[in-house]
């Protein structure tokens, strides 16, 4: 098994069950102690916390052939540590948890794969946080855009159209900045043809720009 499938999801895991989220529903919440792994089928979710005005701070996004939440199902947290919530219409498949550990204690494939998986994620996280250390709101708008269009995308001739619709509330939310800073950046980024709206609102960035974003 080379990487994560839903073949190999169900081949393992005979004992599933699936679930469907509507937009913007809540999956998992902050402290739960969920007895199942979720195997994402379809569509989008963010990882998130909520600060102390309020506001919601987007830490990560799992997407189609990703298993959540692997720090407590792994046992290194003792319950989910902030929330999973639905970006868009989601399909899940969901695992036992003791399914899961007894199968990867005993099944080499199935523990590599996942392996490989976790080495994805580590590395779409470092991108994340030297965003995150871009000292102007421009670079880290531009930085989020890469990392959305890259991971969360597919192309449209010369432009990555990304797979979710992208408001401007939500790249405040993933970038810290403000929804005014970010409707500013995003009308300038707009007038210079390094982004426009697609339908839907799915936003597309143009390819030859996201290439000289480092």
């Amino acid at each position: 098994m080379k990487k994560l499938t839903v073949e190999s999801i169900r081949e393992l895991f005979p004992r599933l069950d699936m679930r469907r989220y509507g937009k913007n529903q809540i999956i998992c919440y902050q402290g739960d102690k969920p007895q199942y792994v979720f195997f994402v089928l379809k569509g989008h979710i963010k990882y998130y916390d909520i600060d102390d005005d309020g506001d919601e701070n987007i830490l990560h996004i799992v997407g189609p052939q990703n298993i959540f939440p692997m720090l407590y199902a792994f046992g290194v947290s003792s319950e989910i540590g902030a929330f999973y919530a639905a970006i868009d219409a989601v399909e899940v498949i969901t695992i036992p948890l003791h399914d899961f550990h007894r199968v990867i204690e005993t099944d080499i494939k199935f523990s590599n794969a996942l392996t490989r998986w976790f080495l994805t994620e580590i590395e779409q996280l470092v991108f994340r946080i030297n965003s995150f250390e871009k000292t102007d709101s421009r670079s880290k708008i531009m930085h989020a855009l890469k990392y959305l269009s890259v991971n969360y995308g597919q192309p449209t001739g010369t432009w990555q159209r990304i797979d979710f619709a992208t408001t401007q509330q939500f790249l405040a939310d993933f970038t810290g900045l403000t929804r005014e800073t970010v409707s500013t950046i995003m009308n300038e980024l707009e007038k210079a043809n390094t982004v426009r709206f697609g339908k839907g609102h799915h936003l597309e960035v143009s390819n030859s720009k996201l290439d000289k974003i480092k």
